[in-house]
């Protein structure tokens, strides 16, 4: 199982990954972490501006190749189209990278699955 988790900063849990640029990809093999890397992306390649800025190039978003997108702020619109994708966007209150990756493992992870947020950037979708 692949998980991206938001982070901003690089060192915690983020919120508004419709903006982020930089997310930890944990890949979970018998209930255990094989691999963590960071993702940073460029400006134009926020989830938000892959999903509706007309004057980006088509872009096959690296988030598209997880199963789960870990967040500590989303909209519905976005959680929708990566569920169009097949990756599941969960709200955590968890800020600590290892314990939530930690809880998931365990099963103990507190959160929701992300679809009652709205979106208040302003486009139409």
């Amino acid at each position: 199982m692949k998980v991206a988790i938001s982070s901003s900063n690089q060192q915690t849990v983020s919120g508004n990954a419709d903006e982020c640029l930089s997310f930890w990809i944990y890949t979970i093999e018998n209930e255990k972490v094989v691999d963590k890397e960071l993702l940073e992306l460029k400006g134009n390649q926020t989830l938000h501006r892959t999903f509706y800025d007309s004057l980006v190039e088509p872009y096959v978003h690296p988030i598209f190749e997880t199963d789960m997108l870990l967040t500590n702020q989303i909209s519905a619109q976005i959680t929708a189209k990566l569920k169009e994708k097949r990756t599941v966007a969960f709200i955590i209150d968890d800020k600590d990278l290892e314990s939530t990756i930690g809880q998931l493992i365990a099963g103990t992870l507190q959160g929701h699955v992300a679809e009652e947020y709205n979106c208040n950037c302003g486009h139409s979708h």
